[in-house]
């Protein structure tokens, strides 16, 4: 009795249920929550029993369900109605957490690359150890190469492809051949890459191997890159080490950068012991 015998104004329960009026009016409107009474003034007022028909609704918006969807519900609601409506839900809620987590990843991968261009030093030449990747590569040609930049068509159809594949659109970088870096050859690249959240089944994917890494830091516009190889390969012969298959050139603040003289690249080159 309680219950039936207090009315609620559209604006107390709203605020009840922390909501704009203006929603009650719209629900009311479409068919999908109507007051218990309707005054002469055209007033609308609800009963306090009616909170939980209202909290089931505004259960299943939180869960991404459409006005449609939940009206289709309510007409006819039944157990198993509810579990194959909320099992579609839980399913997409879980692609939805999937999505954040990598959206996530992707973040602190690039806090973190901003926070070590805050710590290491233009000509900085060490050893670090490097987990597997997975990398998408365009292979280039001499042709499809001007100067220092690869042509526009090429850097777009290898930006367009890897985003394809990747939910989130990450840097570019490039690769150079060991082979070349030993002939002193820096100015024709041998492909582009960039990384990816996971493997994927299509031609140019590639894992770049884990293991100990030289890697080498340059700021500045990318004519002072040769120099820095140059000392990387002095660093290896005096450590004992080989270096092998391609060194991994990215930009490591293109986000946080407006000056090419501010610019820092990283490079780094598998190693493996000279015997």
């Amino acid at each position: 009795m309680f219950q039936n015998s207090i009315l609620f104004t559209a604006g107390q329960f709203a605020r009840l249920h922390h909501l704009n009026k203006r929603t009650l009016h719209y629900y009311d409107d479409i068919g999908l929550f109507s007051p218990a009474y309707k005054g002469k003034n055209g007033y609308r007022y609800y009963t306090y029993r009616q909170s939980a028909e209202l909290e089931s609704i505004l259960a299943l918006r939180e869960l991404n369900m459409s006005i449609g969807e939940i009206k289709e519900y309510l007409n006819k609601p039944t157990a198993q109605g509810f579990i194959s409506l909320s099992e579609k839900k839980i399913g997409e809620i879980e692609d939805t957490i999937r999505n954040l987590e990598n959206l996530q990843n992707v973040l602190k991968k690039k806090q973190d690359m901003l926070r070590l261009c805050m710590e290491v030093e233009d000509g900085q030449i060490d050893l670090i150890n490097c987990e597997e990747e997975y990398v998408f590569i365009t292979p280039l040609s001499s042709e499809a190469q001007q100067g220092e930049f690869v042509d526009m068509p090429t850097l777009l159809e290898h930006l367009q492809k890897t985003w394809d594949l990747s939910k989130y659109k990450t840097s570019c970088g490039s690769i150079l051949s060991v082979e070349k870096i030993r002939q002193g050859e820096f100015e024709i690249y041998d492909g582009l890459y960039t990384q990816l959240e996971s493997p994927v089944r299509v031609e140019g994917f590639y894992r770049k191997p884990e293991g100990t890494y030289l890697r080498g830091i340059c700021t500045g516009s990318w004519d002072r890159l040769p120099g820095l190889y140059i000392r990387m390969l002095a660093f290896a012969e005096e450590h004992g080490l080989r270096i092998t298959g391609y060194a991994y050139e990215i930009g490591m603040n293109e986000i946080a950068v407006s000056d090419i003289e501010q610019y820092v690249t990283q490079v780094t080159i598998l190693t493996e012991p000279d015997s």
